[in-house]
């Protein structure tokens, strides 16, 4: 019988604030004469901006990992560090827009996990115990990255991160009309979809 406990330890989180990315262009190409409010003005540039409405987290885990019940004959443990990427975001090009008078509501898809990669590079193994009877290569990097893998996905706030993403994205909606929004000829209601959930086939 294996038995795996797991525990991880978060220590540091960064958001990926790319709003000041937008820049210049965005505001410059919404207050030329040219360009006049439209949904799909305001859809085309959603498009543009849809790699920006993500967020990332660094997540560090910790894994205690046994396997075997007789000590020194079939017993081994050790534990094991390693590092994640986890990314968040909203794709900004399922985007519906409409545009009523001054009104302008755009509904956008609900944030997911997209994302949660382990760093091979960053597997630390300590505390090795190996029985006699049952040796394998604590490097057997596959298992170790699985076993990473699965603790990461149960440990990660996804909720936390779903919710920083649906700001960011919100954000950036904002910033990208506030040529428009700025001296109160628009207003704009951002709203997200719930999530679509997944059925088995029959």
């Amino acid at each position: 019988m294996k038995s795996i406990r797991f525990w991880g330890v978060i220590i540091g989180a960064a958001a990926l604030v790319a709003v000041g990315f937008l820049g210049a262009k965005l505001l410059d190409r919404a207050a030329e004469p040219s360009v006049t409010m439209s949904a799909d003005t305001v859809a085309e540039q959603l498009v543009e901006c849809s790699e920006l409405a993500t967020m990332k987290l660094e997540y560090r885990g910790l894994v205690t990992y046994e396997e075997g019940e007789l000590p020194l004959l079939t017993k081994k443990a050790f534990t094991m560090i390693y590092d994640a990427d986890v990314r968040a975001g909203v794709d900004l090009s399922q985007a519906t827009v409409e545009v009523a008078g001054s009104s302008v509501k755009v509904s956008l898809p609900a944030a997911t996990v997209q994302s949660i990669a382990i760093d091979p590079d960053s597997l630390q193994f300590y505390d090795q115990r190996y029985a006699l009877l049952n040796w394998q290569d604590r490097d057997d990097t596959a298992k170790a990255l699985q076993m990473a893998q699965d603790d990461a996905e149960e440990k990660v706030d996804h909720t936390a991160m779903i919710g920083d993403a649906q700001k960011q994205a919100e954000t950036i909606v904002e910033t990208m009309l506030l040529p428009f929004t700025e001296d109160g000829d628009y207003t704009v209601e951002v709203s997200f979809r719930e999530p679509v959930e997944q059925t088995d086939a029959a």
